[in-house]
């Protein structure tokens, strides 16, 4: 019962955020005062909005929940980030790639591409946006606020719970591939917070999966010889490795135990 209530209540709690954070975007955005330069909108409806009101609603639901801080269980090395951005990157891109391709072929619409804007008169906002204050203020959410508080659940059940919460938020916002893309890369992102104790790195391999997805594939992919690159490079080495190293780590945690 104890646990029910607390998936409730974070759940609730960031229901309430999402909801703030498009309410302004999609409906309060359009009665600011014209003449507001677009820059200022996009701040105010990207970086502003989502953790001054969303956050006080999410607070206001699931501010006074009881928390489990991690303890480290490993420390954070540099082969330890490197392995980690290798699965997140190995495991998400082609799963995105295909549930993309597979909608496609029914007739449905995956969504407009974001490479107009990344590369766009506001490159710069987007740069700090998916680079910089994403990986910030998301990880302080997802990975702090709403992880620690379903660790009473237990740690499997925190990780999954927390991703599933980042994904779902993804789907509405940038579609169905991409809500499985995030589900993968929040479960990667869960573990290192919980084995490492650490919320930086989880920073640091989420502002790597958005530079790596965002913009390396979407240059790439506009050329034929950067399309071969893509399907070499994320669709067949990386997955494959990723998928070693997945069972290397298995048979060393079994030989462990």
């Amino acid at each position: 019962m104890k646990n029910g209530i607390a998936v409730l209540r974070v759940s609730l709690g960031l229901a309430v955020w999402f909801l703030i954070t498009i309410a302004f975007s999609r409906i309060l955005v359009h009665k600011l005062p014209e003449g507001i330069p677009d820059i200022v909108i996009l701040i105010l409806s990207s970086m502003i909005a989502p953790y001054t009101l969303g956050l006080a609603g999410f607070l206001a639901v699931a501010g006074r929940m009881e928390k489990v801080m991690p303890k480290a269980e490993i420390p954070v090395t540099s082969a330890l980030l490197l392995k980690s951005l290798i699965i997140q990157l190995g495991l998400s891109i082609p799963v995105i790639t295909v549930i993309n391709i597979i909608i496609r072929m029914l007739g449905g619409n995956v969504g407009s591409s974001m490479s107009a804007d990344l590369f766009g008169k506001n490159w710069l906002f987007y740069a700090a946006l998916l680079l910089v204050f994403n990986p910030i203020f998301e990880e302080l959410l997802f990975r702090k606020m709403i992880l620690e508080r379903l660790l009473i659940l237990g740690k499997k059940e925190a990780i999954i719970i927390s991703a599933i919460l980042f994904a779902i938020p993804h789907a509405i916002s940038q579609g169905i591939p991409q809500m499985f893309g995030t589900f993968i890369v929040a479960l990667v992102w869960g573990y290192i917070r919980i084995k490492t104790g650490r919320l930086w790195p989880c920073m640091v391999l989420h502002s790597l999966f958005n530079l790596f997805c965002g913009y390396i594939v979407s240059a790439l992919s506009g050329t034929p010889a950067g399309a071969v690159v893509i399907m070499l490079t994320f669709m067949l080495c990386l997955p494959a490795l990723s998928v070693f190293l997945l069972v290397r780590s298995r048979s060393v945690s079994n030989r462990c135990i």
